[in-house]
């Protein structure tokens, strides 16, 4: 029984996820795409292949090639056997895109990469969701990234953090983020020279917290009268945010605009190696 064609819509996917592979936020980061290119930028179109979300593409040599020939950011070799970005970016760390990335926490544990692209959609174009994984366990740290494409998109997450339209998902922005991490490891290793030095000044982790915490995440006192006595009982208003900042591993778990399998490396590295 021969398998039937692919309809417009699987292969207008195919040709987002290809796009998303090779564009510059995935590719600055994605060690695996970095190894398998050639010095031209070419991915041979059979490590593709192995990726687990072409698979369930059902993405066969030829889609490939014609969804790379009809993209507008990618370019297929003469031989036609490895696709290319037309841009080939700069890998490694980049600052100007850290400012277009916020830092996300406390979202539900149902949230996943595609609805959390959908939560800050209204903010503006997002470029990539990376939601960093436990090597071990694969399971998801409990913090995130969301990059945008224009700076003006985080600015505007950023203030809007834990607000009622993000249901109390915490925001700061990146810079902050990498700014506070330094801050920690460089208390840390005083702490490690001088065992006493920050003992009265508190842990390093609380002040990261309550200097950057957002105006409405922080407990706050409320006063309330009791009818009977006419006394004054002050309450305690429960924080809306989930507790300390994460400065784990950023790097992982990055994700494709219809929600890739971010296993896919992993699991083509290990066909490469067998």
């Amino acid at each position: 029984m021969e398998a039937r064609p692919a309809g417009k819509s699987q292969r207008k996917r195919l040709q987002r996820q290809l796009e998303f592979y090779l564009s510059e936020s995935n590719l600055r980061q994605d060690k695996f795409l970095q190894q398998a290119m050639d010095e031209q930028g070419f991915v041979p179109v059979r490590v593709l292949l192995s990726f687990n979300k072409l698979k369930s593409l059902k993405a066969t040599e030829r889609m490939i090639l014609d969804e790379a020939d009809k993209s507008s950011s990618i370019r297929v070799d003469r031989a036609h056997s490895c696709i290319a970005p037309k841009a080939v970016p700069v890998t490694g760390q980049d600052r100007e895109a850290d400012t277009r990335t916020i830092y996300i926490d406390s979202f539900s544990a149902t949230d996943d990469h595609d609805s959390l692209r959908r939560a800050f959609a209204k903010f503006g174009k997002v470029n990539l969701v990376s939601l960093p994984r436990f090597p071990q366990s694969k399971k998801f740290k409990g913090f995130g990234f969301v990059e945008f494409s224009e700076q003006s998109a985080a600015d505007k997450a950023a203030v809007t953090s834990s607000g009622p339209d993000l249901y109390g998902i915490r925001v700061m922005s990146k810079t902050r983020w990498l700014e506070m991490k330094e801050q920690l490891k460089l208390r840390l290793s005083r702490a490690d020279s001088h065992p006493d030095a920050d003992v009265a000044a508190g842990s390093a982790s609380d002040k990261a917290e309550n200097a950057n915490a957002p105006e409405n995440s922080k407990a706050e006192d409320s006063v309330s009268t009791n009818a009977a006595t006419g006394k004054k009982k002050k309450r305690r208003r429960k924080p809306e945010t989930g507790g300390h900042i994460h400065f784990g591993d950023d790097e992982d778990g990055e994700e494709g605009p219809t929600g890739c399998d971010s296993d896919d490396n992993q699991e083509a590295t290990k066909k490469q190696k067998t």
